[in-house]
């Protein structure tokens, strides 16, 4: 990704600028399995819970960010269109540091990802090290990734200073565990904090000229950076709210109703206002939603749901 972040939008419908991602809600089989997962490894906490429904935040934090539902009864396909990670942004880089050390340094045992099975034949549960996936400084930010206990995608990540990212080479480089290190807290309870908050989501997408032109041009998003198997967009100069790819495959399939997996992520305005231009923009699209009274939903070309609601 590019060093410098700068708005090239094509259409004339801008989206209003502090327009953020509120939570995703996944489809799960095993609830239990699924929360333990993202208590233990994540660090959130359930906040509220039923027998088919939880909803986590960071330690203290009262909004939820991630909502588990049990409405599941088989794993999507690899692939397919969904969630490709989930990305949970950490308000410091101390927070990031305490939280990557903490999954190094845990010796609690996890039950392993249906898709790494095989490659742990001789693990019914394998060591706290398989847990994560990469890491990566990208310049404007610094991140791991890791998957849940059925396949989704998992990105921790915290954004440096905006005045510095053009101090850093962008794309994937090496994190500096030496630095890092100094600034972790190893007596951490791996909680992660209050004001942890979706940073971006990133999707698998059938079509990366489709994706764009309906979130550039129909909904208003402003392109970062466009590529032949990949988009981040964004407002407000950040480097992506929003990703998608299709390094799976071109033209997947979305998984059916009862598969596990994204079943759709919240898109939060400030003003009912800017939520009524965004609404009006998609009429004049003729793109189908489904209206209630203080939000409204419908999905992507890639059969991703998007609900769009305003700041409570």
């Amino acid at each position: 990704m590019s060093e410098v972040f700068s708005a090239t939008k094509k259409g004339a419908f801008v989206i209003h600028q502090d327009t953020h991602v509120g939570h995703v809600v996944l489809k799960v089989k095993d609830l239990e399995r699924q929360i333990a997962f993202y208590e233990d490894v994540v660090g959130l906490q359930v906040i509220q819970r039923d027998e088919i429904n939880a909803s986590l935040a960071g330690k203290g934090g009262t909004r939820a960010i991630l909502k588990l539902e049990k409405t599941a009864n088989e794993l999507q396909g690899a692939r397919s269109t969904g969630v490709f990670h989930t990305a949970f942004l950490l308000p410091t880089r101390e927070a990031f540091a305490t939280k990557l050390f903490h999954i190094l340094r845990s010796k609690k045992t996890v039950d392993s990802p249906l898709e790494q099975e095989p490659r742990f034949t001789h693990f019914e549960r394998f060591i706290p090290i398989a847990r994560l996936d990469s890491a990566s400084d990208h310049g404007y930010s610094e991140a791991f990734y890791l998957y849940d206990i059925e396949g989704n995608g998992i990105e921790i990540y915290a954004d440096r200073p905006r005045e510095d990212w053009t101090k850093y080479p962008g794309g994937s480089n090496p994190l500096n565990f030496k630095e890092l290190a100094e600034l972790a807290d190893f007596d951490t309870d791996g909680s992660i904090p209050a004001t942890t908050t979706i940073g971006h989501v990133h999707l698998r997408v059938a079509n990366v000229l489709a994706s764009t032109k309906f979130y550039v041009d129909v909904i208003g998003f402003e392109e970062q950076i466009v590529l032949d198997s990949a988009f981040f967009i964004s407002v407000g100069g950040y480097h992506h709210h929003i990703a998608g790819n299709v390094w799976a495959g071109e033209n997947n399939p979305h998984p059916p109703a009862n598969a596990t997996g994204l079943k759709e992520y919240t898109l939060v305005l400030p003003t009912s206002e800017a939520l009524e231009e965004v609404k009006n923009q998609l009429l004049q699209n003729n793109v189908e939603m489904n209206e209630q009274e203080q939000s409204f939903s419908t999905i992507d070309p890639s059969g991703n749901g998007i609900v769009f609601e305003v700041l409570s």
